[in-house]
């Protein structure tokens, strides 16, 4: 895909993508949906945006990355992780491998820096040469062990059935 790749709809949804391939160009995972993704494949295949989360307010959750491969085809040197398309937008990369085309600032505003206050865009021990987290921009967030903790299938799906996620 392009532009718009996969679109989360469904405000009340809850989905789960389980070791898949998405790739696309700019903002190509995005809406307003609870999703999972675990051990996908995301690959850029522009300069640009991930994500364009629209999680809407008072929702504990938006979109998940949890040991996804984050990759980018030959010669895309500036991706960023995402950016929010809703003032309450919420995605986190969790235990993700992150290539050397992600921005040192990881996340974007959308040229609306009053989201900065109200969006959660956060990471959790993820690897790889994109993963330096040092520059990141000052909103985003850093989960702690804790935080992260929140952070299990059955927490984000709720009631699901999951016997692949068994420890």
């Amino acid at each position: 895909g392009n532009q718009d790749t996969y679109y989360g709809a469904g405000e009340k949804s809850h989905q789960l993508f389980l070791n898949c391939y998405i790739e696309g160009t700019t903002d190509f995972i995005f809406g307003e949906a609870t999703v999972w993704f675990e051990k996908c494949t995301i690959q850029s295949k522009s300069n640009s945006y991930i994500t364009a989360a629209s999680t809407n307010q008072g929702k504990l959750f938006g979109f998940v990355f949890s040991q996804c491969e984050i990759k980018a085809d030959a010669g895309i040197t500036k991706v960023f992780l995402g950016r929010p398309w809703r003032k309450y937008a919420k995605t986190v990369f969790f235990k993700c491998n992150l290539g050397k085309q992600i921005v040192p600032e990881g996340w974007q505003e959308w040229n609306a820096d009053v989201n900065e206050g109200t969006v959660l865009y956060a990471e959790f021990e993820n690897t790889g040469p994109g993963s330096d987290t040092g520059k990141r921009v000052g909103w985003s967030k850093q989960l702690t062990s804790s935080e992260a903790s929140t952070y299990r299938p059955e927490k984000v799906l709720g009631d699901w059935s999951l016997p692949f996620f068994k420890d």
